[in-house]
């Protein structure tokens, strides 16, 4: 069933028509400052946080026992697609960076900085062109590990509950670091941010790996076998460090910002190139986990 989730996921994720998941966004963030009320905390701490997430993840679980118990596979099969698809969010993130490109390649300024902020969430671009494509290309990245491949690998591994489990996670983070920039005395409590890096940890190191594989493996996987156990290291900052493997390997004490003035400027061949080939990579990557899945379902099921 997972690799027939996965292969719809293939197919289907490019199509546009997932507005179904801002309803149920905005519900969530309703629910979660319900339950932040009710319980007399705030929207990033931990008590509230358990109890906006886990209730929907424990109904998840028993729908799936009594489909699994009463009925055929169908019924099933379209709890794991509907809630892949949720848990998937937004349509494609591709499509902020293709307007962002078109825009520069126009010469619209003005546009161009809006989608950039859209997809750097920061008001602060900066004048160095080069340094602005290295940041977006790393947010894209990201982007893509954490609306894709962070839900399809505790989907492989839970289920539908994990999928919903990582997607809830990090909804109610992300409603919460809104809150604290609006009233600039909020964050987070610790135990919350740690148990989402818990669940990104050893998705990135996995997403890392494939990068490295599909891609320089020897230069890919000795960044990797550098960076696999840097716990402090973000999951953006790791994975943009394997892809900087084709301007050198970075040493430990190293900093990504360190190559920028080696990736191309906005407006170049050179900076569609990239993109063109990071687009590539993280299919590669995503083709490469389909057929891992596969081998899975042939060998044990």
């Amino acid at each position: 069933m997972k690799f027939f989730v996965i292969l719809a996921v293939l197919v289907l994720r490019g199509m546009p028509g997932q507005k179904l998941t801002r309803p149920f966004d905005r519900a969530f963030l309703g629910w979660q400052r319900w339950t932040a009320a009710r319980l007399g905390c705030r929207l990033g701490a931990a008590p509230g946080f358990l109890a906006a997430v886990l209730p929907w993840v424990l109904i998840l679980w028993l729908l799936l026992w009594w489909l699994h118990a009463s009925f055929w596979v169908l019924p099933t099969l379209a709890v794991h697609l509907l809630v892949v698809f949720y848990t998937l969010g937004r349509r494609s993130e591709l499509v902020w960076v293709e307007r962002y490109m078109v825009a520069w390649r126009q010469g619209d300024h003005q546009a161009a900085s809006y989608y950039a902020e859209e997809i750097l969430d920061d008001n602060d671009l900066g004048d160095d062109a080069c340094q602005l494509h290295a940041r977006v290309v790393a947010r894209l990245i990201y982007f893509a590990f954490d609306r894709l491949f962070l839900v399809l690998f505790w989907y492989l591994l839970l289920g539908p509950v994990g999928a919903l489990l990582a997607r809830l996670s990090e909804r109610a983070i992300s409603n919460a670091r809104k809150e604290e920039r609006a009233q600039e005395d909020l964050a987070c409590d610790e135990q919350v941010s740690l148990f989402h890096r818990v669940l990104e940890w050893p998705a990135a190191r996995l997403m890392g790996l494939s990068l490295a594989l599909v891609s320089r493996p020897l230069l890919g996987l000795r960044q990797f076998s550098s960076d696999l156990l840097r716990w402090k290291l973000t999951s953006e900052d790791f994975l943009n460090r394997q892809l900087l493997t084709g301007y050198g390997i970075l040493s430990r004490d190293q900093e990504a910002r360190d190559v920028f003035a080696q990736r191309p400027e906005i407006m170049t061949e050179e900076a569609d190139q990239e993109l063109a080939q990071m687009k590539e990579r993280v299919w590669r990557v995503l083709a490469l986990w389909v057929a891992v899945t596969a081998v899975g379902v042939i060998f044990w099921s």
